[in-house]
């Protein structure tokens, strides 16, 4: 009876170390960038081809990598070369066709922060500026959490068993019974430490958001930061994107 207890105790225990420690916090989004043009862009002074549509790309505070995604999602490994086509580097310009396009933004310099969202083109030249998304995998906190309840659960097994042969045996074994004990409960012990260490390595993810806006039907200037040039009216837009 004793020998169940502490098995059920520790899958218990491991149950609610899944259930707590193993999902995907969601965090709100992050705050969409202000409604301001990039200072240093080059705007080609000849109109896009026929066709296709103008997008002043910019991210707020960091420079990202764009790529447009071509396949069903972006490679896991971050490899730009498959699945993706690579556009620039913020702040840029790009002329893209008409309609909406899935884009992958990456920081430069921190691989947590990236967003994935849909970028709308059409005839008339637009801002698009985005604030990253970032995603934490619980680094060094979330592997100790997970080493100890994987032991713990081997401990648990290897205890129950020993414990199971040495009351089974036909004149009984108090060694075998208490060294199973001793091990099936320092299992179940480390499955219970190991719930503190994966909630706090829990990982988390916190979407992107974006502001943009249309800019009036007349040709923009060659050097946006020389001459800023008003958004249309009633044209912006702000939105949370996913990761």
């Amino acid at each position: 009876m004793q020998q169940r207890s502490v098995v059920a105790f520790a899958l218990t225990a491991l149950l609610g170390s899944v259930g707590l420690g193993c999902g995907v916090e969601q965090l709100p989004p992050a705050r969409p960038p202000a409604r301001t043009l990039p200072a240093e862009v080059v705007v080609p002074a000849d109109p896009p081809p026929p066709g296709k549509g103008r997008v002043i790309l910019d991210t707020d505070g960091e420079p990202a990598s764009v790529a447009e995604i071509t396949s069903g999602s972006p490679p896991a490994s971050g490899d730009l070369s498959v699945g993706v086509k690579p556009l620039c580097t913020t702040p840029c310009v790009v002329d893209l066709s008409y309609g909406s396009h899935p884009i992958m933004l990456r920081s430069t310099s921190d691989a947590s922060r990236q967003s994935e969202t849909e970028l709308d083109v059409g005839a008339r030249a637009k801002v698009f500026r985005h604030t990253l998304g970032e995603r934490t995998d619980g680094g060094g906190t979330r592997v100790v959490g997970a080493s100890l309840l994987t032991l713990g659960i081997l401990a648990v097994a290897a205890g129950a068993v020993v414990w199971g042969a040495g009351a089974a045996s036909s004149h009984g074994s108090p060694s075998l019974v208490s060294g199973g004990e001793a091990l099936a409960g320092a299992g179940a012990g480390g499955v219970v430490i190991s719930i503190p260490f994966l909630l706090a390595g829990r990982p988390t993810e916190r979407p992107g958001a974006t502001t943009q806006w249309s800019l009036p039907g007349v040709s923009p200037p060659s050097r946006v930061g020389e001459q800023p040039v008003a958004p249309a009216r009633g044209s912006s837009s702000a939105s949370a994107d996913r990761l």
